[in-house]
């Protein structure tokens, strides 16, 4: 009898840093555009920085704007992840109409990065935990049409996604991580909406440098881009 992994875009030895690239395979398989990962509700009694946990492609820009803005607290996508068992389709139009402005707009921002219609799986784990996976194209009928009948590869992807994520080689440390004054400044004038060469004239530092101190805390915060590593930084008070 074959493993679940057996059968499944992740291979059994893969951690988080496979992600991105197995679900890449999953979204070329159906044509679509973006997917996303990320814990709503930690687990029980288990330290877990739950907002450590995003995983997807959506552009950097969005992802930096919807974690400064803490938007996950308006996202409709997560409230209705909160009150449903069952996977649900979104986008623009009749969707919308039962959300308050301030949750739309977040929306209409997402909008702007071709984020515009998907298919959210809730995920409900055996430690309390809540998590959503979603996959997204830019065409309501096209989403519909190519994940009909892929029920199966759809919550084999999302389950061993929060497989993998809820494993140790995904949990947060006991210990902060230690970034340099270099770096503690890049992602401090990230989180201001600078440039790397912005940052650069303002440190005198080369282009090139800004952004291997950036990359470095990125990867200290085990985050996904400096943009989400600024935003990290700045709840865990390092900046």
């Amino acid at each position: 009898m074959q493993s679940w992994f057996d059968q499944s875009y992740y291979r059994q030895d893969d951690g988080c840093i496979d992600i991105r690239r197995r679900m890449s395979r999953l979204l070329d398989d159906l044509s679509l555009d973006y997917f996303s990962y990320l814990v709503l509700k930690p687990p029980r009694e288990r330290k877990f920085n739950a907002l450590a946990t995003l995983h997807t492609n959506y552009p950097d820009e969005w992802i930096g704007r919807y974690m400064s803005h803490r938007y996950y607290n308006l996202d409709p996508v997560a409230e209705l992840t909160a009150k449903s068992t069952r996977p649900f389709f979104w986008g623009h139009g009749r969707f919308l109409r039962a959300f308050r402005s301030r949750q739309r707009l977040v929306f209409d921002e997402a909008r702007e990065y071709r984020i515009i219609n998907g298919l959210s799986i809730p995920i409900r784990g055996a430690e309390g935990e809540l998590a959503v996976f979603s996959v997204v194209s830019r065409g309501g009928k096209h989403l519909a049409d190519v994940t009909r009948g892929e029920h199966a590869r759809l919550f084999e992807a999302a389950y061993d996604t929060h497989e993998i994520v809820m494993t140790d080689q995904c949990e947060p440390g006991d210990d902060e991580p230690e970034l340099s004054l270099r770096e503690r400044e890049c992602l401090l004038w990230t989180l201001e909406g600078k440039t790397a060469g912005e940052i650069a004239t303002i440190l005198g530092l080369s282009v090139s440098t800004v952004n291997h101190h950036a990359m470095t805390a990125t990867r200290k915060m085990r985050c996904l881009n400096k943009h989400h590593a600024a935003v990290q930084a700045l709840r865990a008070g390092i900046i």
